[in-house]
């Protein structure tokens, strides 16, 4: 499963910040990172993102959801 941005956002995760302490922003077109064994807060935060507009399922091809 993959995930586009389709509306840029900037991520609130303090661990997300760089080296000036600024925090990543997502561009919209960006893949926005997914990983397989999320835990019950990363699930929570996709549905936010979802239903916020701010990313969608990528699908392949085929129709099929694509692998991460």
């Amino acid at each position: 499963m993959a995930y586009v941005v389709t509306k840029a956002f900037t991520d609130g995760n303090l661990n997300s910040v760089d080296e000036n302490g600024d925090k990543h922003v997502y561009w919209q077109g960006d893949t926005y990172p997914f990983k397989q064994y999320a835990g019950a807060t990363t699930k929570l935060r996709l549905k936010e993102l979802l239903e916020g507009g701010y990313i969608d399922e990528r699908r392949d091809e085929d129709g099929d959801q694509g692998s991460a």
